[in-house]
């Protein structure tokens, strides 16, 4: 062979090495996983207690002062019979900024997805009013306030409208008194809506409330 045909076979030889580091898996450079890529093990269903678990660190990147205001379910087919959900929208404010204090955190099959902070509810009053009633942790669990909820009409709700589906939410007090909303009574410091709905536009919905930090029934009341 002589030198000049060597040097072909040579060069060719390391084009083909080159090449296989760069396309085969676990060769070349290492891939950077980005934030919401990865479930890291995390399961599809939880409860509204695990979501805000597991959605905490990413309020806590956001802001080292933070807490939970809001917890909701977002899945489209709702939460299911066990009081679990495929899909969590969890609310957090700090007091920190003077601006964009409350952060959206969405816990969904698994990954975790943070959005852009925005500016609190109730506006200047609103910052007020989340930053002297910080709650204290909720004690009550979806599964436990779904369970309430079915046992206060939500099952006969189910019973004669096959095509509905049930929902729940979980506010502090300070959500309610931002906006100047109306509570069962000021006692209660987390409170459950367990609410059920058809999927007709316009259809009549009934929403049970539910104490989120003893469990107990509070009132229901039907929506149009």
């Amino acid at each position: 062979m002589n030198r000049k045909k060597a040097f072909v076979v040579a060069t060719s030889c390391a084009l083909s090495i080159i090449l296989l580091s760069v396309f085969l898996p676990g060769c070349g450079k290492k891939q950077t996983v980005t934030q919401g890529t990865d479930t890291e093990g995390r399961p599809q269903k939880v409860t509204a207690y695990e979501a805000v678990q597991f959605c905490k660190p990413a309020a806590d990147k956001w802001q080292s002062s933070n807490w939970m205001i809001q917890v909701r379910d977002g899945d489209p087919d709702g939460i299911g019979r066990d009081g679990k959900g495929k899909i969590w929208e969890v609310y957090f404010f700090s007091p920190t900024p003077e601006e964009d204090n409350q952060l959206l955190v969405q816990y969904n099959r698994g990954y975790v997805w943070p959005s852009a902070p925005t500016n609190n509810k109730g506006g200047d009053n609103g910052t007020t009013v989340y930053t002297k009633e910080k709650p204290k942790d909720f004690r009550v669990d979806s599964p436990e306030a779904y369970t309430v909820g079915q046992r206060n009409g939500g099952g006969e709700y189910l019973d004669a409208h096959p095509d509905s589906l049930a929902h729940v939410t979980l506010r502090c007090k300070a959500d309610y008194d931002a906006v100047a909303e109306k509570m069962p009574a000021p006692k209660y410091k987390w409170i459950w809506d367990v609410y059920y709905r058809q999927t007709q536009i316009g259809a009549e919905s009934l929403s049970v409330y539910v104490d989120g930090m003893t469990g107990e029934f509070i009132a229901k009341e039907t929506k149009k």
